[in-house]
């Protein structure tokens, strides 16, 4: 397995076991939205997966779904611990999946992370293109929580173009662009 990949059959043996947080634990040290993910991956693993000849494929996705949903239905949601904090900070433009995860993920690493979003809600295309039968915007709203549970910020209703990337530039140590197509003036 390699580093960047998700262990994911792990993830599949603590599920047979009832280790439905453990299992979690292992989903999110790469994923953010597992619940999110579980409804709306096309799910390309299952056309390599090696079970697909013998028995049919091991669908990844609803595992994962099963995973997130079971954490966002304990009524305290697992969010991970995060590094000592190293005293920088970090402004995420955009707050689509792109955006949500470099701030998730910057946030467990120890920065300060703010996400600016000219729109009202976080979540971008997920919110904007996905239907709400194929994922329904409370799971969507709920993981969102969980990744401000981890320690971020957020800065809605906010559009960030070329000046106030210039401020946000002299106010942060870094600037992470996650903006959809044509979301910012940059």
């Amino acid at each position: 397995l390699e580093e960047d990949q998700m262990d994911i059959p792990l993830m599949n043996r603590l599920l047979a076991k009832g280790e439905f947080q453990e299992a979690l634990r292992v989903v999110k040290k790469d994923i953010e939205l597992a619940a999110v993910l579980g409804r709306i991956c096309p799910a390309p693993c299952e056309g390599a997966c090696r079970r697909k000849p013998i028995d049919g494929a091991v669908s990844i996705c609803l595992l994962k779904r099963y995973a997130g949903d079971h954490d966002l239905d304990s009524g305290s949601p697992w969010i991970p611990e995060r590094a000592a904090s190293t005293g920088k900070k970090v402004a995420v433009v955009g707050a689509g999946p792109a955006g949500l995860a470099a701030a998730y993920h910057l946030s467990l690493m120890g920065h300060d992370c703010t996400v600016l979003d000219r729109n009202s809600k976080a979540g971008g295309s997920m919110r904007k293109e996905v239907p709400p039968e194929e994922l329904p915007m409370e799971v969507l709203d709920r993981e969102i929580e969980t990744i401000a549970g981890a320690g971020v910020s957020f800065r809605l209703g906010e559009e960030v173009d070329s000046k106030g990337f210039s401020r946000l530039s002299a106010t942060y140590d870094a600037v992470v662009v996650a903006a959809g197509k044509g979301e910012t003036g940059i």
